[in-house]
């Protein structure tokens, strides 16, 4: 497990060089996400994430998409980023092309800037392939940012093809450049 560590923050250190990498981390699972800003005018965004299951009957997960991000028309909160998301997703017998929401928002007057995200995607039968009849998957985060460029966080995630692939809270930390 120490090596396996290792790897992921020696991985995710070589993806922070560009705009964003995290490693989340449970007593069975570590997950590195990492998104870069193709186009900055309009804040799109290529993502992918490797979670790597410990689980003797589970898979490791892939996934890879773009997401973008910006205020809902006629509503301008300074501290919410709302979000569309597109991804590919894929284990060894199942994979799917979700759609999916987002929301990212700091919480004001804080000392310290304090956040919260989700985001929420769902791949009905006609966008799951394989095995697979259905995806969805579910993120919820809250953390602090104790330096302008770093972030700690813990969260819930729920990632289910067609039964449940992975329930589980993490604790992570992140790097913004």
């Amino acid at each position: 497990m120490k090596k396996l560590i290792l790897g992921a923050m020696i991985a995710s250190s070589m993806l922070m060089a560009e705009n964003f990498a995290n490693v989340k981390i449970t007593n069975d699972t570590i997950e590195v996400n990492a998104q870069y800003k193709v186009d900055p005018q309009n804040n799109i965004f290529a993502r992918g994430t490797f979670l790597y299951n410990d689980n003797d009957n589970r898979y490791n997960f892939y996934s890879v998409g773009v997401k973008g991000e910006g205020n809902l028309i006629g509503i301008d909160l300074d501290n919410v980023k709302f979000s569309l998301i597109m991804d590919f997703v894929h284990t060894k017998n199942n994979s799917a092309l979700p759609i999916g929401i987002g929301v990212n928002s700091f919480i004001p007057n804080m000392q310290i800037p304090t956040f919260v995200r989700g985001e929420y995607e769902f791949a009905p039968k006609v966008l799951s392939f394989d095995d697979a009849d259905r995806f969805s998957r579910l993120y919820i985060e809250g953390g602090v940012q104790p330096i302008e460029n770093a972030e700690i966080f813990a969260g819930y995630r729920n990632i289910s093809f067609n039964s449940n692939y992975d329930s589980s809270f993490y604790i992570g930390a992140g790097f913004n450049f």
